[in-house]
């Protein structure tokens, strides 16, 4: 055999061999499956806090814990001090905790992932929300082995979700001068069940859009339905009201339902496995929104915002 047919013959079996090589996930899917490794671990520490009503020592120490996770995974981290004008005599200010991974072309856009740390009297409050607090430390540990986004990515664990969206409203406050540059705001607040779709809260076509795009590579999650209703019982409303995107996860509710707001709240009733797999997607998409190239949904003006509560039967703040 000459040279001339031994190089061919070489190409054509190089040829061979990558066609029918096994072919893998895209590059940076797979690796974040493992977003939830820590997920349970977490969520038993937390709730051996005993429930951790918004400024109460309980709910100090699990902003001081979550703080400390982020930094373990090598977050920068601020404790965002709020008030409010009817805490109780002797209760802490409460603080949300606020960690950030900068974006690497557009760090002046910001995707948000969220849950909150805090619990109603009486309640160790595992599936609400400690096992979506513990979601979120572990997608932000994930994405920061992953490597920058395009944008922004900021993890937010509210406190005063349960007094009314207090931390959540606090927060949009202190940062009205960038809200027109959070892309996205995706928030976890209805148990450990297995994510159903997610509340579009009013932007319907746009958030079905964008999300599809964010989620390319997986058949099954791209298939998870939209609910074009706005979901008012959530941090998430805090943004809506602002007129930023969001999305709240839909979560399947018999389970949370069974032990809301009470004792029976507890690590026992959580569903792991359900909830790493949460844990997944959450990464993926809100990944996938930080890298997408297409310009960024509008803030809505208020004149937008009010017609939107109107429709849905909801005052305007």
């Amino acid at each position: 055999m000459n040279r001339r047919v031994r190089l061919a013959a070489a190409a054509w079996a190089l040829a061979v061999s990558l066609a029918c090589a096994p072919r893998g996930r895209p590059a940076g899917d797979f690796p974040l499956d493992g977003a939830g490794g820590t997920l349970e671990a977490d969520t038993r520490t937390l709730c051996a806090l005993g429930p951790r009503v918004t400024g109460s020592g309980a709910c100090a120490r699990a902003e001081e814990l979550a703080a400390a996770r982020f930094r373990e995974s090598g977050l920068a981290v601020r404790l965002e001090p709020w008030d409010w004008p009817s805490r109780p005599p002797g209760a802490a200010i409460p603080r949300n905790v606020v960690a950030e991974l900068p974006g690497r072309d557009r760090p002046d856009e910001i995707v948000l992932l969220a849950a909150h740390l805090d619990t109603v009297a009486l309640s160790p409050g595992a599936n609400d929300d400690a096992v979506n607090a513990a979601l979120v430390l572990g997608v932000a540990r994930a994405l920061r082995a992953a490597g920058p986004a395009r944008r922004t990515l900021r993890f937010v664990l509210f406190t005063g979700e349960e007094e009314k969206l207090l931390g959540s409203r606090a927060y949009v406050k202190a940062h009205a001068s960038e809200l027109g540059s959070h892309v996205l705001a995706v928030v976890y607040d209805l148990g450990s069940a297995r994510t159903l779709g997610f509340y579009l809260n009013g932007r319907k076509q746009e958030l079905r859009a964008l999300y599809t795009r964010a989620l390319p590579a997986r058949a099954a999650w791209r298939s998870l339905f939209g609910l074009y209703t706005l979901w008012a019982g959530a941090d998430s409303f805090s943004f809506v009201e602002a007129g930023v995107p969001a999305l709240t996860a839909y979560q399947d509710l018999g389970p949370y339902r069974a032990v809301y707001h009470s004792e029976k709240d507890t690590v026992e009733t959580v569903d792991f496995a359900a909830s790493r797999a949460n844990a997944a997607l959450a990464a993926a998409l809100v990944n996938g929104v930080a890298n997408d190239r297409q310009p960024a949904l509008h803030r809505m003006a208020p004149g937008e915002i009010a017609s939107l509560l109107a429709r849905n039967g909801i005052p305007a703040p």
